[in-house]
């Protein structure tokens, strides 16, 4: 394993380098996104990262950064990229949402030292102490990160998906 002491996060703000500068395998190498994920994640690299701003007419006339999309990339001593995190802020919540992240197969370890690396450079952005303290992220590896210090938030992620035999129903006024 490399020494992590030498990799550096520099936040990208400009979406039209996405591309560039994130290499497409540390998206493919997280289980929990497919192709066709990483393929939108790349063709939305805009949307991810900015707001449009319009004029008087509705004529889109440039675009800001969001200010709650944090995406850095994770450079060596070489100047390669050999990660990312892609974060979000929730003011309301106080909390800071970890989309993906994902860091160069030689860097990784079974201690969980470069995830560690990750929440340090999380807490030390300019942000609320509330928000610093509560750091959340979906995956289906929930053990994995157990194992590296991370514990199982209280809400519960659910998702629906009608098959061919359901139809989706208008809910009855019985648990308004």
């Amino acid at each position: 394993m490399h020494n992590l002491d030498d990799l550096k996060f520099v936040r990208v703000i400009d979406p039209d380098i996405f591309a560039l500068v994130i290499p497409r395998y540390l998206f493919e190498q997280i289980k929990e996104l497919d192709e066709n994920m990483v393929d939108r994640i790349y063709k939305s690299a805009t949307s991810i990262m900015t707001v449009p701003v319009v004029d008087e007419q509705g004529n889109v006339v440039g675009k800001l950064l969001k200010a709650n999309v944090w995406i850095a990339a994770l450079y060596d001593i070489t100047n390669q990229v050999k990660g990312f995190i892609w974060a979000t802020f929730d003011i309301v919540e106080q909390r800071i949402f970890v989309q993906a992240c994902s860091v160069d197969k030689e860097y990784q370890s079974e201690d969980g030292e470069v995830m560690k690396k990750m929440v340090e450079y999380l807490r030390s952005l300019p942000i609320s102490d509330e928000m610093k303290a509560n750091i959340q992220m979906a995956t289906i590896k929930p053990r994995a990160f157990e194992r590296r210090g991370w514990t199982r938030t209280k809400n519960v992620l659910m998702e629906f998906k009608p098959d061919e035999k359901s139809e989706v129903t208008e809910p009855d006024n019985k648990d308004s």
